[in-house]
């Protein structure tokens, strides 16, 4: 008898938690702009476009004005920064009333990221005809970035991440590359980090 009244109770509670478990997430928003906060400080502006595709996996691709920003060196940077990739959930933020994920675009994740950047500025050390040298870089770095994402009343996002991988640069030297920082050919490691604000669109 009391095997009988579990197996029934086991039961009510399956379906009880069943009925709890909200997967309808047709009213989060799929999509969002973002502007990465403090690139203006390091020498360029970048903006962002995320997209949900399934799966709690979105994609996300942001492009860079190299040389719109702030310049205390005085290196003229002028240039295009491209990167992006697939970002992975690694799991929702719960809301614990009934264990349904917060929002589709929220939570910790891991983006697989390629970053291109074609730009030109002012070598500081050589000079020609008393004018600074003017020399041409292109840098590629392949990272695996770690990062975690606010939803701010389904409206803003709030992004933060930090990067690690493989960077090369045509200077052959460690040097900053605006979309990331490497360590030149014989340690060719390549850091990178930022700060993302944005807005949700339908």
């Amino acid at each position: 008898m009391k095997s009988i009244s579990f197996t029934i109770l086991l039961t009510i509670s399956s379906i009880t938690l069943a009925q709890t478990i909200d997967t309808n997430y047709d009213e989060n928003k799929k999509r969002a702009i973002k502007f990465e906060f403090f690139s203006p400080l390091t020498g360029n502006s970048t903006i962002g476009y995320e997209k949900y595709v399934k799966d709690w996996i979105s994609w996300e691709v942001k492009v860079g004005v190299i040389g719109l920003g702030i310049d205390p060196e005085e290196l003229n940077p002028a240039g295009i920064l491209v990167k992006g990739g697939p970002k992975f959930k690694l799991n929702p933020d719960f809301v614990t009333s009934d264990l349904r994920g917060s929002h589709l675009l929220g939570g910790k994740y891991i983006r697989p990221e390629i970053v291109f950047a074609q730009y030109s500025e002012d070598d500081m050390e050589n000079f020609l005809g008393g004018e600074r040298e003017r020399r041409e870089y292109t840098s590629f770095a392949f990272l695996i970035t770690y990062g975690r994402q606010y939803i701010l009343a389904n409206v803003m996002t709030l992004d933060y991440h930090i990067g690690l991988g493989y960077g090369w640069v045509s200077s052959k030297e460690s040097k900053y590359n605006y979309g990331f920082s490497n360590g030149g050919t014989d340690f060719p490691v390549a850091i990178s980090a930022g700060l993302t604000i944005g807005f949700l669109l339908k």
